[in-house]
């Protein structure tokens, strides 16, 4: 039986969604200079009005005013945002989901699922290609459909002062940004368990206070630190749980970890040749489990991500909402940005009905092919209209038919097999091979590798 840290390296989650710091930073700067390079290529072929488009020359990207061979110049190149800039905004777009999902009374699991998917599309995607302040509606629409929230689409666009058009026509730029994996694992349900099995704990059963006073603290931390930071992308829903009860109370997230990963081998069983046959090799199964050195493992870890997520404590929420961080901070940043912005994506309502003309376009296209273009098929008999004598010319074509243009699809396939032998794997749509369905890994004990 699979444990549940294989479990965790099954999910897409883990396999799509999880990276080292290093390698976030770098996909982050990838994405960036994709983006200022496609813009600037865009904004050459068809510049802006010059009184929306005159900004400090300094950025690296810029070419402005380089003469032609003709003795032009081209057009003056906007200041790009950096990929600082840029997170900076994506952070602010996720306080506000947050924020109207708490207006909204929506479950913790649809506010965090809404916040990852805004996270997410935006690291392969830039803020400067497509609108964040569109896409976070969508976000937040599309996680209410994810986790069940059954939001009514009229009721929504009514609340946001927005059309249906304007929400659904960025759900499948979501999707794509997603690479169509919708699961995302959360820390709310482990943090259930891990109370559950102090409470079992015959000493603390008389200080039951303590532990409820514990998980709400812990609760009102994973309902907005992780969402804000990173923690999602480098350590595993478990991990950010004792993380976030070790800010709570530091002392049971401790305890937690000791009676968890308590296992110590007897003398002489704890190595090879200490003898005990099945009985030492399953000792050494429980101590690469639950030992004392995956515990040091689990402790570097969950002090890691105590650290990031102790950036991001609840009472920074006022932060963003602050009107003097939002004067100095938010606003010239949002100003950059429309200066910035992708000509040719940034309406999304737009860009959905170019996309829908051109494949109308591509389809007719492909008809007038079918009809046209196709191979013409040869009479048999251009004397016959019918094809000719039915009698001994039907049967000399049949002689001399050879096999691999069997009118009837080929040999037969051996008689053992009435179904037409093996059948053939199966490739997944979006690359890769099908991934087994998913289970929710979060009542893992730390859930996955570190």
């Amino acid at each position: 039986m699979a444990t549940e840290d294989a479990r965790y390296r099954d999910s897409s989650q883990y396999r799509l969604w999880s990276f080292s710091p290093t390698q976030l930073s770098a996909l982050r700067e990838k994405t960036n200079a994709a983006a200022r390079a496609r813009i600037s290529e865009r904004l050459l072929s068809h510049p802006l009005p010059v009184s929306t488009s005159k900004q400090d020359l300094s950025a690296p990207t810029s070419n402005a005013n380089t003469p032609d061979p003709d003795g032009n110049s081209t057009p003056a190149l906007p200041e790009f945002l950096t990929p600082a800039e840029e997170l900076t905004l994506v952070g602010y777009y996720t306080s506000e989901i947050l924020r109207a999902s708490e207006a909204l009374h929506y479950a913790d699991e649809i506010k965090a699922t809404a916040a990852m998917f805004l996270k997410r599309f935006y690291i392969t995607n830039s803020i400067m290609t497509y609108p964040p302040a569109e896409m976070f509606f969508v976000a937040l629409f599309f996680a209410c459909k994810v986790d069940t929230g059954h939001v009514n689409l009229a009721e929504y666009t009514k609340i946001f002062n927005k059309s249906a058009e304007e929400i659904l026509a960025g759900e499948f730029l979501l999707c794509q940004g997603l690479r169509f994996a919708f699961d995302v694992k959360h820390p709310y349900r482990a943090l259930r368990g891990a109370m559950m099995e102090l409470a079992s704990l015959p000493d603390m059963q008389k200080d039951l206070k303590r532990l409820d006073e514990a998980e709400a603290k812990a609760r009102k931390v994973l309902q907005f630190s992780p969402l804000m930071t990173d923690a999602y992308f480098h350590y595993t829903p478990s991990q950010i749980m004792l993380a976030a009860l070790s800010l709570a109370d530091r002392g049971l997230a401790e305890r937690l970890i000791q009676e968890t990963f308590h296992f110590v081998a007897a003398e002489g069983n704890d190595t090879p040749g200490g003898g005990g046959g099945d009985n030492n090799k399953g000792n050494e199964e429980k101590a690469r489990v639950i030992g004392s050195q995956i515990r040091d493992k689990v402790l570097g870890a969950i002090e890691g991500c105590r650290d990031m997520l102790s950036r991001e404590l609840p009472e920074r929420k006022d932060h963003w909402l602050n009107k003097q961080v939002i004067k100095t901070q938010i606003t010239p940043l949002r100003k950059k940005l429309l200066k910035c912005k992708d000509p040719e994506r940034w309406n999304l309502v737009e860009l959905q009905r170019v996309r829908r003309e051109q494949a109308a376009k591509k389809m007719d296209s492909d008809d007038e092919d079918d009809l046209g273009g196709g191979k013409k098929v040869k009479k048999e008999e251009d004397g016959d209209i019918f094809g000719g004598d039915l009698g001994h010319s039907a049967k000399k074509r049949k002689m001399t038919v050879k096999k691999e243009e069997d009118p009837f699809g080929g040999p037969m396939v051996k008689k053992e097999d009435p179904f037409g032998g093996p059948m053939v794997k199966k490739e997944e749509p979006f690359g890769g091979t099908k991934v087994k369905k998913e289970e929710d890994s979060s009542f893992g004990r730390f859930g996955g590798a570190l």
